[in-house]
């Protein structure tokens, strides 16, 4: 050993004259312990003495090597500080390096050098150094000012120099610094978390969490410690938890969390060469491998893996929360002699608690329980938190066959109904784990992740969110607000929306489980039998609504008709589509757009008038007069052939093409078709800001060229536009009016006019043979714009459905998403000599893939009722579509964005 190292001499020697290849051979070792099983908190420390060491003993060394003069200096007015994490002995594999070199005013600049000479040597390992000079009178100055500098040094730790220079510096800014203005100190740790959330994630249920920035991640444990220390004077959850500031069940379950956190983090560190925070899906996978975690035919392993990360996170979280609450709450005040409301409750300010006399019978209490918390609901008061934390505990000794009570049923019922905080008190249900005892189920989905790009939280998250959306919208001023105001019922609506994603994770469909529960909850409930019955439905057919809006045509009597018989009622379409609107809300921010929207609110006002019996909308040759003078208003052109011209028009168009179309734009239309040349192709195009989409129109005749449809669709995939509904119209005079929805993923808000002028432009071109489609794709077509998931991609499945339309085959399409992947089935369609009439694009959101619905006939407008030749169709153009994704993907081979890998 060399003297004052602590280090082997050859593991010295190696260090100083090939330092980087040193630590990368310490940290080999260390990896290969985690993978043997040790603790993150063991790498950590085991990786801290190992720098401890080489840079206490560069110090020391170069201290030999100087004069008397910076060797005294060096020894008694200077020191070297480890701060932040390192100081903490908490440095992770790839983590930076925080040190403070802290002298006084009289040392000298022989001293300072002896600061650099570390710091070149950390250089030379590799590390990232956040280093500074100052005297004690620097830190007590800068601390107050800057929440960063105050936390770095909460944490310092003496590495070498003058053992009394760091006790008077620790001394005083202990003193002068740490032990004021708790509650100002505590309220900026909380704005800056606050900001971290913004930026790192705003929920814990992120796909790929940040494991130190996001919310419940390790900065909540260094918020809850920083405040712990300056609140308490206290330095480690154990010293919290020896003092009483934190109960045994805390501190045992932040421990846990913590060591969690910091295993996971040093895998990631290992993995990835650097400082790597984000919890990838890839790394999800491997991690999920490394901890055992095995695929079940109902549960993934790697969902069984993040339902863990996600409970530790959700109790580190809450743990935090909590315990920053005490901090700032204010000198107790006596409720002993407070007036009560309903004998047992006390609210002061906006806070509902129960006197200390009683908490022990409303603990005991399931009614009482429940009234608590309804209180807390209806008045939107906040339920102390000592008192939350005492029901959480309790909640351990309490079975569910305790809840099963009329009382509870009814006070259950009442928080459903609201009006009120409805949303947020469930939530703090859940969080005290006293919703799962009326709901078991919710016990079992607690932090339950599902493993794909479109849900991006888990299923109780997911589910407590939609209550939330649901509430929201009864206050959005149109449609469905409207709508939702009418819901007579709205105990029965939120239990079915709580309900209604209660069968994932489980081997079984989750409708079908899901009709079990509910089943099962409305007779706990004591629900009489229609409300069983409605209750059943809307959580047995929680799809129905939103798989006829987005792959259905609502105007085909075949389709509307049984969906109406399905419904039976107004309040239950009402509910349905409530619930459809605030289940594909609370998926992720984003998905519920306008566009999908209006396809519910088409969907219902179709199936209204069957439903209610109240049709008033004229039919057949009445509602044709009706719409040719409504579009004779819209257009002077057109009303200048007169009425009769414009009603043959119509009278070529389908059905679909008359209630979906407005009049403004069927006019538009009629007076493109009045100025129509044989080989003319024109594009009517135009931003729908209602919809948030674009709209074009493109009018030509159907002898211009083969597969018109289809090479829209390649210009739509050139230009990076997303086709979200196509209605293709072939009239029997061989005009085309094909019109197509896009998104424009490169604009927020309305694509600049040159944009959608060069689109339209385009598409003429190509119509024209003046520009070749494949030529155009294969030049212009993007990288995915979207991160595919690590797994084995789903298979691809092609359905073929000839029951529900009577004029067209429908052809449903499941497929991973792959820019380019409609125009890729156009072409099949085209090559098996179909015609394409509608075409509609959503999310399989199960399955987190895309669900192509193409209406198609043969070249003579005839549906195909030969089943070998339907065979050959839906083979060909799942054959075609594999083979087109297999090229994306081989084609993304090693791209970060879109990779496969």
């Amino acid at each position: 050993m060399t003297p004052d190292s602590g280090l082997p001499d050859g593991l010295l020697r190696r260090a100083e004259i090939e330092p980087v290849s040193a630590l990368a051979g310490q940290r080999q070792a260390l990896r290969q312990r985690l993978l043997d099983g040790v603790s993150g908190a063991e790498v950590m420390a085991a990786l801290t003495d190992f720098v401890d060491k080489l840079i206490v003993a560069r110090y020391k060394n170069a201290l030999r090597q100087a004069g008397e003069e910076a060797q005294v200096s060096g020894s008694q007015y200077c020191c070297l500080v480890a701060l932040g994490g390192y100081g903490h002995r908490e440095l992770a594999p790839y983590s930076d390096i925080d040190i403070m070199f802290l002298h006084r005013k009289n040392a000298g600049e022989e001293a300072q050098a002896l600061f650099r000479e570390v710091l070149h040597h950390l250089w030379g390992l590799g590390f990232q150094v956040g280093y500074c000079m100052r005297t004690i009178e620097d830190c007590i100055e800068l601390a107050p000012g800057d929440i960063t500098i105050r936390t770095a040094m909460m944490s310092a730790r003496l590495l070498a120099g003058s053992p009394h220079l760091f006790k008077e510096f620790h001394r005083r800014y202990f003193r002068q610094v740490v032990g004021r203005g708790a509650g100002p100190f505590i309220d900026q740790l909380m704005d800056m978390r606050r900001g971290e959330y913004k930026k790192f994630g705003e929920t814990i249920y992120l796909l790929e969490p940040n494991v130190k920035k996001s919310k419940g991640g390790l900065r909540d444990f260094h918020l809850l410690r920083w405040a712990g220390m300056t609140k308490f004077q206290a330095g480690t959850l154990q010293d919290l938890a020896d003092r009483g500031f934190l109960s045994r069940e805390d501190l045992l379950s932040l421990t846990e969390a913590r060591d969690f956190l910091w295993r996971v983090r040093a895998f990631l560190h290992f993995e990835a060469g650097r400082a790597q925070e984000i919890l990838s899906f890839d790394e999800q996978v491997r991690l999920a491998s490394l901890h055992e975690f095995k695929d079940r035919p109902h549960l993934l392993g790697v969902e069984q893996f993040m339902q863990q990360y996600y409970r530790h996170t959700m109790g580190l979280h809450e743990t935090m929360v909590r315990f920053l609450d005490r901090c700032l709450a204010g000198p107790v005040r006596s409720v002993q002699s407070a007036a009560k409301v309903d004998g047992y409750f006390v609210v002061t300010g906006q806070h509902l608690t129960v006197p200390s006399e009683l908490r022990a019978r409303v603990l005991d209490s399931p009614d009482l329980l429940l009234r608590l918390f309804e209180m807390a609901g209806s008045r939107r008061l906040k339920i102390d938190t000592d008192l939350l934390d005492e029901i959480h505990s309790h909640m351990n000794n309490m079975s569910a066959e305790a809840f099963r009570t009329p009382e509870v049923s009814r006070v259950f019922l009442k928080i459903l109904a609201g009006p009120g905080a409805v949303a947020s008190t469930l939530e703090v249900m859940h969080r005290a784990h006293l919703l799962e005892k009326i709901i078991p189920v919710f016990a079992r989905v607690r932090g339950l992740m599902q493993f794909n790009h479109v849900h991006k939280y888990t299923v109780d998250h997911h589910t407590l969110l939609a209550v939330a959306k649901a509430e929201a919208l009864a206050q959005d001023p149109g449609v469905i607000g409207n709508v939702c105001q009418e819901i007579k019922r709205k105990d029965l609506l939120h239990l079915a929306i709580l309900l209604h994603d209660m069968g994932k994770g489980r081997k079984e469909d989750h409708c079908e489980v899901g009709k079990a529960i509910a089943e099962e909850t409305a007779a706990l409930l004591g629900c009489d039998e229609q409300e069983t019955r409605t209750l059943v439905f809307l959580v047995h057919k929680h799809l129905l609504m939103a798989q006829i809006a987005f792959q259905r045509d609502p105007y085909d009597k075949k389709i509307l008709l049984p969906f109406v018989r399905a419904v039976a009622t107004p309040e239950t379409l009402r509910k349905l589509l409530v619930l459809t609107a605030a289940d594909i809300s609370a998926v992720g921010p984003g998905v519920l757009n306008k566009w999908k929207e209006s396809l519910l609110i088409e969907l219902y006002l179709r199936a209204l008038p069957e439903v209610s019996g109240e049709q008033d909308e004229p039919a057949g040759p009445e509602r044709l007069k009706q719409l040719a003078g409504e579009v004779a208003r819209e257009c002077t052109e057109a009303a200048a052939g007169g009425l009769d011209w414009i009603e043959s028009q119509l009278g070529q168009f389908p059905l679909r093409y008359l209630h979906g179309t407005s009049p403004k734009q069927i006019a538009a239309h009629l007076r493109a078709i009045g100025k129509l040349q044989a080989g003319d192709v024109l594009v009517e195009e135009h931003f729908n800001e209602e919809l948030g989409v674009c709209e074009y129109s493109v009018i030509t005749r159907d002898d211009l060229t083969p597969g018109i449809f289809s090479k829209i669709a390649g210009v739509m995939t050139a230009q990076g536009l997303q086709i979200l509904d196509a209605q293709i119209n072939t009239r029997t005079d061989g005009v085309v009016v094909d019109t197509f929805k896009v998104s424009d993923p490169d604009y927020a808000g309305v694509p600049p006019a040159e944009r959608r002028h060069s689109t339209a432009a385009t598409i003429v071109r190509v119509l024209k043979g003046e520009e070749d489609v494949e030529r155009l794709v294969s030049r212009n077509t993007r990288l995915p714009s979207r991160r595919r998931l690590p797994t084995t991609r789903q298979a691809t499945e092609v359905q073929i459905d000839n029951e529900t339309c009577d004029r067209s085959t429908i052809i449903d399409v499941f497929a991973d998403d792959a820019q380019g992947l409609l125009y890729a089935i156009t072409r099949s369609i085209l090559d098996l000599d179909l015609s394409v009439h509608a075409a509609r694009i959503s999310m399989r959101e199960e399955l987190d893939q895309v669900a192509d619905v193409i209406y198609v006939t043969d070249q003579h407008g005839a549906k195909i009722n030969d089943h070998t030749r339907l065979e050959a169709i839906r083979a060909t153009i799942k054959k075609d579509i594999d083979q087109f994704i297999d090229q994306q993907v081989a084609a993304s081979e090693g791209v970060v964005i879109g990779s496969s890998k």
